[in-house]
């Protein structure tokens, strides 16, 4: 079994209700912004990519020391493999870590102190775009996501309101892609498949994410690792397979819409059960 993919096993296949989860787990500080065997392929794509589309790494004004503050947070954890030799911070975070790093500060004008997006680097879009979200509050961001509102604004506004820079924390997503294009801004279309054959070559593509406080500037920082992998190596691993196949059996039509799985859910299966486990 190809350890490149070994992060399938932390897919989390949690059923519903609700179809919607914050999901989150305390992080090693240490375990921020890891480095694997990808990394030197993912930050060579990252300098072409910042040259075609410098609109994706953009930050608003009046938050240049909070930027600097978590420069200087990187370059403890990633020591001289920062780039401090570009023209600019937010393009010396871009091709210095594999990682899409956002800042969320909190709007504090009116009497709800909303979390807004505030600026980062968004390199491996997962069909959004920086431009058509800065400025926009938490629940405006997660607009695409059905459910979003009914179930996880509120807790999650309250979450970033109560998060500590000295308890930093992880979560993992997951969804089906038709490809493994890391660089996906265009809004998703998922088209429906009923044949096997063509559901095998679908791919999960998973966010491994990071909150983070700011202890000066009080800004959080959420980064986004993005991982992918063909469909098939999943079904090499019995018990991830098993996992998916009951809940893509029981998912509600807005889950599987959300994860991407929605009109090829029997193909999908077909694909899954195809690795010779009992389920």
């Amino acid at each position: 079994m190809n350890d490149r993919f070994a992060w399938l096993e932390a897919l989390p296949f949690a059923g519903g209700p609700p179809d919607l989860r914050i999901g989150t787990h305390a992080l090693d500080i240490s375990d921020w912004l890891p480095q694997d065997a990808q990394t030197a392929a993912e930050l060579r794509l990252r300098v072409q990519l910042l040259d075609q589309h410098r609109d994706f790494v953009q930050m608003n004004a009046g938050y240049e020391t909070a930027l600097e503050e978590l420069l200087s947070l990187v370059e403890i954890h990633i020591g001289d493999r920062l780039h401090r030799d570009r023209p600019t911070p937010l393009e010396q975070l871009a091709v210095s870590v594999p990682d899409d790093v956002l800042l969320m500060a909190q709007d504090r004008a009116g009497s709800e102190r909303k979390w807004r997006l505030v600026g980062g680097t968004l390199l491996f879009p997962n069909h959004w775009t920086l431009s058509e979200k800065m400025g926009s509050e938490i629940t405006e961001i997660h607009a695409p996501v059905e459910g979003y509102d009914e179930l996880l604004a509120a807790r999650v506004r309250k979450f970033f309101d109560r998060l500590s820079p000295a308890r930093p924390v992880w979560r993992r997503n997951w969804f089906i892609h038709d490809d493994a294009t890391l660089f996906q801004p265009a809004p998703r279309q998922s088209r429906a498949i009923t044949d096997p054959a063509e559901a095998a070559k679908l791919w999960i593509r998973s966010e491994w994410q990071t909150l983070r406080r700011l202890a000066f500037s009080g800004l959080i920082v959420f980064t986004i690792k993005t991982q992918v992998a063909p469909l098939s190596a999943l079904v090499l691993r019995e018990r991830k397979a098993a996992q998916m196949v009951t809940f893509l059996e029981s998912a509600s039509t807005r889950a599987l819409t959300n994860h991407g799985a929605h009109g090829r859910v029997e193909a999908i299966l077909d694909v899954l059960r195809s690795g010779g486990g009992e389920w």
